[in-house]
């Protein structure tokens, strides 16, 4: 089962640029998290606070339910030199945990080869594990970086706008396999912009401009009358705005 995540006081600044304030909540376990609002209100600095990949004030805790579990992430992008010679296949190797490339051990060698397309196939990208990564499209790449991401079958998978550059066919794969995560009692964290993608996720949504706007499910959130203030960029006037929709929600 995943995890549960708790955010007490939490803060974070760039000199003297305020990027998240104060933001006091939860994440329940085994549920499927969406975190939106505007370019720059501070989502991927939340994502990035809670996997320690940066400095924050306050205090964040991973509270798993029994030892501490395994964690996928997938990044919001990565880039791929054409050029590179390496495949979809050896790219999925090199991140599988403590296995080398140039395996020794051939038995052990076709056991890491079928984890590694099974997980591509989760995807839809098995039939094109030996193409170059840098030749792919982005949206393929993502599908590959979320094929890596589910390598150690984790408790806790964490995707920042994992949906970049995907055509339908790939966001409905991913919505497909995120569906089946949470079914699995996994704990899935994201960031994503597409709010007809997250109405067919139904997940808990949370919306972050600088602090915390509003949460709740998607039927409570993402509603025609809220849409337009929630995602409207961080003003000390918009702040005034989120403070009243908080009181009112």
């Amino acid at each position: 089962m995943g995890p549960s995540i708790y955010l007490n006081n939490v803060g974070l600044k760039y000199g003297d640029n305020t990027i998240l304030h104060d933001i006091n909540h939860s994440f329940a376990a085994a549920q499927c998290h969406v975190v939106m609002g505007p370019n720059g209100g501070g989502k991927t600095s939340l994502l990035r606070s809670i996997l320690g990949l940066t400095p924050f004030s306050g205090e964040i805790h991973i509270q798993w339910p029994e030892a501490k579990g395994k964690l996928g992430y997938v990044p919001q992008k990565a880039v791929f030199e054409s050029s590179l010679p390496l495949t979809v296949m050896d790219f999925i190797l090199l991140n599988q945990s403590r296995t080398p490339l140039f395996w020794p051990n051939w038995r052990n060698r076709s056991k890491q080869l079928g984890h590694a397309l099974a997980q591509l196939e989760r995807v839809g990208m098995a039939a094109r594990a030996d193409r170059r990564m840098g030749q792919l499209s982005g949206g393929e790449q993502q599908r590959v970086l979320f094929a890596q991401a589910l390598l150690d079958n984790p408790e806790l998978l964490v995707l920042d706008e994992p949906t970049t550059g995907m055509d339908e066919q790939g966001v409905r794969y991913l919505e497909s396999l995120i569906t089946e995560l949470v079914s699995e009692q996994k704990t899935v964290l994201a960031v994503h912009h597409d709010v007809t993608a997250v109405r067919r996720l139904d997940a808990h949504v949370h919306v972050v401009n600088r602090q915390l706007v509003d949460s709740g499910s998607v039927s409570e959130v993402l509603v025609p009358e809220k849409i337009e203030r929630l995602f409207n960029h961080y003003t000390s006037a918009s702040q005034a705005d989120s403070r009243a929709l908080e009181n009112v929600a």
